[in-house]
């Protein structure tokens, strides 16, 4: 008997890229082997899309995830806003849209009616309100799921790279830069390596925070007070981790290719280099959750919003990851 997995899609912001990307992906055969998708949208959305994309779908409406079924385009029908699409225009109407689905999505997944969620990019600034308070995804999916740290942890292939910290500004992120942090980083690493991707004694290596790594103190005292100690605790719990590394020799010298993950200390250090590598196909994976969730490893997308230019790969992969963190977990 063939087991299916279910998985649930938010449409994220529909003047941006989302509903593009996950038509185009679904329309791909082998992105659905084993996989059941359920869009969680107004319908009128969907079949504006399609429309526009000279898409043919078997579209099945449902009103509940038991009734979604295999080789069709379900659909999980929102009540209807009479939204009318602006390509590319920041709106709090197109904002209100993507919560309602991501909102009814995520609920699902907490009640365990599906077995993972896929999240398209919001736009960040007009969600913001009384029912989204969050700088984003990974912060509203921890909170929702009430625990208090979860990993950001960027996936291409072989090439896996978490963050310290999330979405702070520059003057914020050496404040958040502890021991108890670096600690608490490495951990749920380590244990998202070796549950969600069956790694059995994960090698990480761990990026400093000022450049040259601090040049033993002489530029910053991070990696001397703060960083060094929080590995030499890591090691002494038993975690396999080395460092602090210079970032920009570590990925200049593909040393992180001997490493099975890799930790930075703030947003951008760990992004760029690893949207570079992985040439936007990559995949952000919400580690340290009871629930799954990922999303493609990019934004909105507003300027080719509309022009049929987005491409599905990374959304393509953002599925096949679900489904296979899933199969993994399943064998625990």
């Amino acid at each position: 008997m063939q087991n299916f997995i279910k998985l649930g899609i938010s449409i994220g912001d529909p003047n941006g890229i989302g509903p593009e990307i996950i038509l185009k992906a679904l329309s791909e055969e082998d992105s659905l082997n084993d996989i059941i998708p359920i869009i969680y949208s107004e319908l009128e959305i969907i079949k504006f899309y399609l429309n526009h994309l000279t898409i043919k779908a078997d579209l099945n409406i449902i009103d509940d995830p038991l009734k979604a079924k295999y080789g069709h385009l379900n659909i999980y029908q929102l009540s209807n806003s009479n939204f009318k699409i602006d390509f590319g225009k920041q709106k709090k109407e197109s904002a209100q849209v993507a919560f309602k689905s991501l909102s009814k999505a995520s609920e699902h997944t907490l009640k365990n009616l599906i077995d993972g969620i896929v999240t398209a990019p919001i736009d960040k600034n007009t969600i913001q309100g009384h029912n989204f308070d969050f700088s984003g995804h990974t912060e509203y999916f921890t909170s929702i799921a009430s625990r208090s740290q979860s990993l950001m942890l960027m996936a291409h292939r072989k090439l896996k790279v978490g963050i310290v910290t999330n979405h702070l500004s520059i003057d914020q992120v050496s404040k958040a830069i502890t021991v108890g942090a670096i600690l608490n980083k490495i951990s749920l690493m380590d244990d998202s390596l070796k549950r969600d991707f069956k790694i059995k004694n994960p090698k990480i290596g761990l990026l400093g925070l000022n450049p040259h790594s601090g040049d033993g103190g002489l530029i910053g005292q991070q990696e001397v007070k703060i960083i060094h100690p929080a590995i030499q605790q890591a090691i002494e719990k038993g975690f396999n981790v080395l460092g602090p590394f210079p970032a920009d020799g570590f990925f200049a010298s593909e040393n992180y290719k001997e490493y099975d993950g890799v930790l930075g200390m703030y947003h951008d250090q760990g992004l760029t280099p690893f949207k570079i590598l992985s040439k936007n196909q990559g995949v952000n994976f919400t580690a340290g959750l009871p629930i799954i969730r990922t999303s493609p490893d990019h934004g909105t997308a507003y300027d080719i919003a509309g022009k049929n230019k987005a491409s599905f790969i990374s959304f393509k992969n953002a599925m096949l990851l679900a489904k296979q963190i899933y199969l993994n977990r399943s064998k625990d």
